[in-house]
């Protein structure tokens, strides 16, 4: 038994570091997420009409050299919001917040609390 709890203990630990990586992950994103709404609600692109490309509203395509420490979770955020229709796509690929879809969305109750 003695001889077999280092590798227990090693297992243990490597569970833990896993869900805390996870855990931190789902944060990260969450947090993107708000941070993306805020970005069109700063920009004013709430329909169509006012609707702003992505350089217009901050995002910008790092290139193949530059490096960061954390990773930028708002490119993958704008992409689930467009998915989930709550950011749309004009037909010219401008983009623009549905804050009537937001409503509708558990990330709204969030919100409210961010503000």
């Amino acid at each position: 038994m003695n001889e077999s709890l280092p590798v227990i203990i090693l297992i243990l630990v490597l569970l833990l570091m896993m869900a805390l990586a996870f855990l931190g992950s789902r944060l990260l994103m969450k947090r993107a997420l708000l941070r993306v709404i805020k970005m069109f609600r700063d920009a004013r692109a709430l329909d169509p009409a006012s609707a702003r490309t992505q350089e217009e509203l901050g995002f910008r395509i790092r290139g193949l050299l530059e490096f960061r420490a954390l990773r930028d979770y708002k490119p993958a955020a704008l992409q689930i919001l467009i998915r989930n229709d709550i950011v749309r796509v004009t037909e010219d690929g401008r983009l623009y917040l549905s804050e009537e879809r937001l409503a509708l969305t558990n990330l709204a109750q969030q919100d409210v609390r961010h503000r």
